[in-house]
């Protein structure tokens, strides 16, 4: 009996043994398990950081050329109101003197009436208006020096406004890479 009990005892003994053996296995592949799903965790949350990073360098670029752009567009137009209002003073200018011409031009018609009688009123009469059209051709040239100064002004926003959009394209470029819709 005794040899039966030894016999029970080591075969107890190995199941227990084999039972520990497949235990410790299947920890260590747990384990090894766990290892590898932490690596491709950590290899993920790199690369979603790294990816964030650079999209934040991208969108922080954009934002300051956008905002050098627009300082630049703040400055021509203010160039271009000063030259708005210069035109605004000439325009008021070439209707005062279009009054005046036209002043001129009512005298001269009493003139004309009275020419036998006062012939030196008429001859008073066209040297205003001769001074009133050289003023208003003074104010047109200036008008006209207003205008080329605007188109320069609108050319140069043009521009800005090509190359605001020449940048917002190539900063936008790294964007196409990723598979969003």
């Amino acid at each position: 009996m005794e040899n039966q009990e030894k016999e029970s005892l080591t075969e107890v003994l190995k199941v227990f043994k084999d039972g520990m053996t497949e235990f410790n296995e299947a920890m260590r592949l747990r384990e090894e398990f766990a290892v590898r799903i932490g690596r491709r965790t950590t290899q993920i949350i790199r690369f979603s950081l790294l990816g964030m990073l650079m999209l934040g360098g991208v969108m922080f670029t954009l934002i300051f050329v956008l905002l050098s752009q627009m300082f630049a567009i703040k400055d021509s137009m203010i160039a271009m109101d000063g030259y708005m209002k210069k035109m605004d003073i000439n325009f008021l200018s070439v209707a005062e003197n279009v009054k005046d011409m036209n002043l001129a031009v009512i005298e001269m018609n009493k003139s004309m009436l009275q020419m036998k009688v006062d012939m030196s009123s008429m001859s008073r009469n066209m040297r205003d208006m001769n001074n009133s059209i050289v003023l208003m051709e003074n104010n047109i040239n200036s008008m006209s020096s207003n205008m080329a100064n605007m188109s320069y002004q609108i050319t140069n926003l043009n521009g800005y406004v090509g190359s605001m959009g020449y940048n917002v394209n190539r900063m936008t470029a790294p964007m196409k890479m990723f598979p969003f819709p």
